[in-house]
């Protein structure tokens, strides 16, 4: 408070806390209070990140070997003997290790400011966290929708998503049974002579789950319910290779257009992408730098002029799907467009 001269008054004091307050009367003054826990429901985590771990790369680029075939036999005449020689088929493949990072500044001022006040005092640690779960958000994404041309794509930034990888494909048209074709296309893969496929999950659009919900309960359908991942229990459906549990991921897409190389769905449809997945041949190669650490790296750098802190995180990784022309398949199933939200 500033002094004042013989018979001056004192009042900038007093109306700012008047500005600042809630009310003011006699015998009260209310100013403004906040609950300390921010209300929060921000997606940060996905089942298929879950589900399919991270495995340390080989280098860069990730490299390994796809098997398409045994070495082939044949009848004889059993005595003329005339055997025909034959191997393996093998196809060395690499995939490009990609770079996620995030980024948060934060001022000195205001860090002191919320620390002092202590209302917020875990606000710093969350912010720190969310880089993580930042991170993690655009590698669930990527995952499915990436924007390179293939994982041996080094100039494009993005990961090559799964729908861009897997090359064995089917629709399911306009007006079709969805459970119909999805244990079709799975029965299809298992009737496969010279690849023994065993599909584990079909992962698939929201809005096409619910489809699949509405259709079981007008044919009088009970789907069960199974646990994915701790505390996420979706439901499943009998197929040839057992009971596979449909696992809605809001990050598989739905089109308009020709993307993944599917027909158009047509005016006022939408394709809504099933995919049917062999987890044991999804792979997420990451560089770690030799600590072990498959997860995302925060490192704090130092004060910047402006004395802000600065904290980074990075991930060095990748997706790949082994075997994308038999151990999965996508599908596509058309249906009147739904709006999200």
């Amino acid at each position: 408070m500033e002094l004042a001269m013989p018979g001056e008054r004192v009042t900038a004091s007093f109306a700012k806390i008047e500005a600042a307050a809630d009310y003011l009367g006699n015998g009260a003054i209310e100013v403004n209070r906040y609950e300390s826990e921010i209300a929060d429901i921000v997606r940060r985590e996905s089942v298929f990140l879950t589900r399919v771990p991270e495995t340390p790369a080989t280098g860069h680029p990730h490299r390994f070997f796809d098997q398409t075939a045994i070495a082939t036999a044949s009848f004889t005449d059993p005595r003329n003997i005339t055997p025909s020689a034959a191997g393996p088929t093998r196809t060395e493949r690499a995939v490009y290790i990609k770079a996620v990072t995030g980024q948060t500044n934060f001022g000195l001022f205001d860090v002191d400011v919320t620390r002092m006040q202590g209302q917020f005092a875990y606000v710093e640690a969350k912010d720190i966290e969310d880089i993580v779960s930042g991170i993690s958000i655009t590698e669930a994404s990527a995952v499915w929708n990436g924007t390179a041309s293939a994982i041996t794509d080094s100039s494009t930034q993005s990961f090559c998503g799964l729908l861009t990888q897997i090359s064995n494909q089917a629709t399911i048209s306009l007006g079709a049974s969805i459970i119909d074709g999805l244990k079709a296309k799975v029965a299809s893969m298992l009737a496969n002579q010279t690849q023994n496929v065993r599909p584990t999950a079909i992962y698939l659009n929201p809005i096409l789950n619910d489809l699949i919900d509405r259709e079981a309960k007008a044919a009088h359908i009970d789907l069960k319910t199974v646990e994915v991942v701790a505390g996420v229990h979706v439901k499943f459906i009998s197929t040839q290779a057992g009971e596979l549990p449909l696992i809605p991921d809001p990050f598989i897409p739905a089109t308009t257009d020709t993307s993944y190389g599917f027909a158009s769905p047509g005016s006022g449809n939408s394709n809504y992408f099933a995919v049917i997945v062999t987890e044991r041949f999804l792979e997420r190669p990451v560089v770690h730098g030799g600590d072990g650490n498959l997860k995302p790296r925060i490192f704090q750098l130092g004060l910047l002029a402006g004395l802000q802190g600065q904290f980074v995180g990075v991930h060095f990784s990748a997706v790949v799907a082994k075997r994308a022309d038999a151990a999965h398949a996508v599908v596509a199933v058309v249906r009147p467009t739904v709006t999200p939200g």
